[in-house]
């Protein structure tokens, strides 16, 4: 009884082992999505005040960049590619910014990419890595080596769900050197193989 106890509990570990994901294995399961869109909430924690400003759209993720468009409070889109930062007021008004500029926005952008073409090694390269896991729901905190970079982010924490060699993205929380937060929740994701027309315009060009 005891060795046919022992052989169930090995193979249930065994078996616990084979499907635990890492950090890299989420990367890849990402990767098989090369684009993202749904619904997205902000909450911006200003510490100096106390107060949480809340605002709701829609978000494209894809290697070519992200595209966050505010429904509300204020309407208005902002685009963050690899050069640059473009919003776009409800008026038609344009500020293109430097990306070099907004570290923030930057890192973001660049570290959405890594993960969405499963390149964790660049990410290692770039951020302190440290990866959790709780059942189907797993946590990747990322801490910016680069000492310019940390005075401004000092952290990003991303996280989701995994199933069936599948990756989902849920939340993204960044803390910023003067103890402001900024925390997304998406809903309604979806993984399009190609963007429509309309959706690839935001990326090219003004």
């Amino acid at each position: 009884m005891k060795k046919i106890l022992l052989a169930v509990l090995s193979a249930v570990f065994m078996l616990s082992l084979a499907s635990a994901e890492t950090f890299d294995s989420v990367c890849a399961n990402l990767a098989k999505h090369p684009n993202m869109t749904g619904d997205f909430t902000q909450v911006k924690t200003i510490t100096a005040v106390k107060r949480n400003m809340k605002s709701f759209g829609t978000f494209i993720f894809s290697l070519d960049g992200i595209m966050w468009k505010t429904v509300k409070p204020f309407p208005s889109t902002m685009v963050v590619g690899m050069t640059s930062v473009v919003q776009t007021l409800a008026n038609g008004k344009q500020t293109v910014i430097d990306a070099s500029s907004n570290q923030i926005f930057t890192s973001i952008s660049t570290t959405l990419s890594a993960m969405f073409s499963g390149n964790a090694e660049t990410l290692k390269e770039n951020f302190n890595v440290k990866f959790s896991e709780n059942g189907s729901a797993w946590t990747a905190l990322l801490t910016p080596k680069d000492e310019s970079v940390a005075k401004i982010l000092t952290s990003l924490e991303i996280g989701g769900t995994s199933s069936s060699n599948e990756a989902d993205l849920n939340s993204i929380v960044m803390s910023e050197a003067n103890g402001d937060k900024i925390t997304y929740t998406f809903t309604n994701q979806k993984y399009p193989k190609e963007l429509s027309a309309d959706e690839k315009s935001y990326f090219t060009a003004k």
